[in-house]
């Protein structure tokens, strides 16, 4: 018995180590990741890190039960702890379930997501607009994808000066640079010329890794020769992010459902294990509480 009481403590032990990481990990997303739900144009990564959180929280109380029971020795607790790791197996399980789920939805729709994110709210909807600049600056990325992922019913439409892409290279960069003639942050600058409008927001720029400041905005957001500004041309805009967000954000989003996809099938593996070393240790407390009802009714030897 004192071999399962030991080895029911060290896993409990374990476990609330594993919940306290758990928490940590989900409320560092929530806090500092959760501008990917605005981009991505879906709440399923916000779910995710919620969902971290709340298995964190329901493993570290499972495990102070455990705990309790073990330090009390009492088959009520031990009962009670046997119900909590069949509640915490399902939860997990789901999890797993959920993430899987999540996992093929994003890759289904994410593209079309983001392409409507960005072009009906870019410029115009703050939220959306901090959460793309805050994307494209954290990932060093800009726009979509520096070649087009496919057709897309918006960009049948003329760009907001009312012009349609000129030639081949800018209809296959749709998803780059382009993308930003469609919003509202390249329509309120419709009034000043050609030469001065800024074609990229300035999270589309390179910064420079010493001083942490932009390279140079004016020949990022404006390249005569090259883009963003000109297609027809073939010169690279040193200043200019090449690079397009959808790959980076969406190992970042899978990552995420990877992590709850092994820790669901892990922990809960673990809480069948769990299960065995409780229901042994009640054997234990039931075999012990007989043999000393045995012992009270036999006669003293003396």
């Amino acid at each position: 018995m004192n071999c399962f009481k030991l080895l029911l403590a060290i896993f409990n032990i374990i476990f609330i180590l594993v919940g306290i990481a758990l928490l940590a990990v989900g409320i560092w997303t929530a806090v500092s990741k959760l501008y990917v739900s605005n981009v991505i144009g879906d709440t399923l990564f916000s779910a995710a890190s919620y969902l971290l959180i709340a298995v964190g929280f329901v493993v570290i109380c499972i495990s102070i039960v455990g705990l309790l029971a073990v330090l009390k020795e009492n088959k009520r607790w031990l009962k009670i702890y046997f119900g909590l790791l069949i509640f915490g197996f399902l939860i997990l399980i789901v999890a797993a379930i959920l993430a899987i789920v999540f996992k093929g939805e994003v890759e289904s729709v994410m593209v079309n997501s983001m392409r409507k994110s960005l072009i009906e709210s870019y410029g115009s909807d703050k939220v959306i607009t901090d959460s793309w600049d805050k994307l494209q600056t954290e990932l060093e990325c800009c726009a979509i994808s520096r070649k087009s992922l496919g057709p897309y019913v918006l960009f049948n439409f003329p760009y907001k000066d009312g012009l349609n892409p000129k030639n081949d290279n800018e209809i296959e960069s749709q998803d780059s640079w382009p993308i930003y003639k469609r919003t509202e942050f390249y329509g309120r600058q419709l009034k000043i010329g050609d030469g001065d409008r800024k074609y990229v927001p300035p999270s589309c720029c390179v910064v420079d890794k010493k001083t942490k400041d932009y390279k140079s905005l004016k020949h990022c957001q404006f390249f005569s020769t090259g883009p963003p500004s000109n297609f027809e041309s073939t010169f690279t805009n040193d200043y200019l992010l090449y690079q397009g967000c959808y790959d980076k954000a969406k190992e970042l989003v899978l990552g995420q459902s990877d992590i709850i996809v092994a820790l669901g099938f892990v922990f809960a593996f673990l809480m069948v294990a769990g299960m065995v070393v409780t229901f042994f240790l009640l054997r234990s407390l039931n075999d012990e509480a007989e043999d000393e009802v045995k012992r009270r009714r036999e006669p003293d030897n003396l």
